[in-house]
């Protein structure tokens, strides 16, 4: 994709995920966002959907030699660079408990229609989900072209309930 392609295609997956928070999330809600590295679908324009709807943005961190993500409440201006080429929130931010958020939007290599998903191959984000709240709403955000037939799943890979590209949106449960 060119890069004028891909920010029009994150801004048309970004405004179906604001559509599907504004209808599931009430104001004090937490939704979890990811500060996208590379060509990954941009969520700057979620962050600032949710905060006008009243909901908490928080952001994952990665601890080293830890496969769970911890998840701060912190703005886009305050995500520091970090290694893997992420941006990240400090660890002094305020922290946010993964079973209080109920949305979790989640950046991928590929995806499919069942909720399978390809990431970097860290496992960060099985990990945290595997023990997030049951009803925690799990959205894939995806260019179409990122949609591929199946993916192999292993044991320990938790499954999304939804997929968001700029073609449609895939509901898996």
């Amino acid at each position: 994709m060119t890069a004028g392609a891909r920010v029009a295609a994150s801004a048309v997956i970004c405004d179906a995920a604001n559509a599907l928070l504004a209808n599931r999330l009430s104001p004090g809600a937490v939704v979890a966002l990811y500060s996208a590295k590379g060509s990954e679908v941009d969520t700057a324009r979620i962050d600032g959907f949710a905060r006008g709807r009243g909901l908490v943005v928080a952001y994952p961190r990665v601890i080293a030699k830890e496969r769970q993500l911890a998840f701060h409440a912190v703005t886009l201006d305050e995500l520091a660079p970090s290694r893997f080429g992420l941006r990240e929130p400090n660890a002094d931010a305020p922290g946010v408990a993964l079973t209080d958020i109920a949305a979790f939007m989640v950046p991928g290599l590929g995806f499919d229609r069942s909720g399978g998903r390809i990431g970097w191959g860290r496992g960060h984000y099985d990990a945290t989900l595997a023990v997030a709240s049951p009803d925690a709403l799990r959205v894939g955000l995806a260019y179409e072209f990122q949609l591929i037939e199946h993916v192999a799943r292993e044991a320990h890979d938790v499954a999304l309930h939804i997929i968001i590209t700029e073609v449609s949106t895939h509901m898996v449960v």
